[in-house]
């Protein structure tokens, strides 16, 4: 292979890889076709908030990893349902209230912390990684 070919070769994956970056890599795996989002709120405080916007039609599971076995919840995205700029879960003592949402895509989803301790939501559940539960200080 020539140096010419090799650097042209270079500089197609480096241009690649900046409009990757760029554009906001974004990755979806599939569990049985499943489209999964990726987030993580971090520690919640009693009263603070964490939002994320669901862009794509799906069936998307999320938990506390603090409170892993009691704290567990689903958001389905379906263009059937009414479109809303913005909808609520709050968490109240160990759990999600609602449990189970189902808002339109690009819907934001505002978690509210309403109880006296940190909470956290993970996307996922509790076998897919992240830990807690056994390790519950509240």
């Amino acid at each position: 292979m020539s140096a010419l070919t090799t650097i042209r070769r270079l500089a197609i994956t480096v241009l690649v890889l900046f409009a990757l970056i760029l554009n906001g890599c974004q990755s979806t795996s599939s569990d049985n076709n499943k489209p999964s989002v990726n987030f993580n709120s971090g520690n919640i405080s009693p009263g603070g908030t964490y939002s994320y916007t669901f862009e794509s039609e799906g069936t998307f599971d999320y938990y506390c990893e603090i409170h892993s076995a009691d704290m567990q919840g689903q958001i389905t995205v379906s263009s059937a349902t009414s479109s809303a700029e913005r909808d609520t879960v709050n968490m109240e003592g160990n759990s999600f209230q609602p449990s189970n949402l189902t808002v339109a895509p690009n819907t934001e989803v505002v978690w509210i912390n309403n109880a006296d301790h940190a909470h956290t939501v993970v996307s996922g559940n509790p076998s897919s990684g992240g830990g807690g539960g056994d390790d519950d200080p509240y």
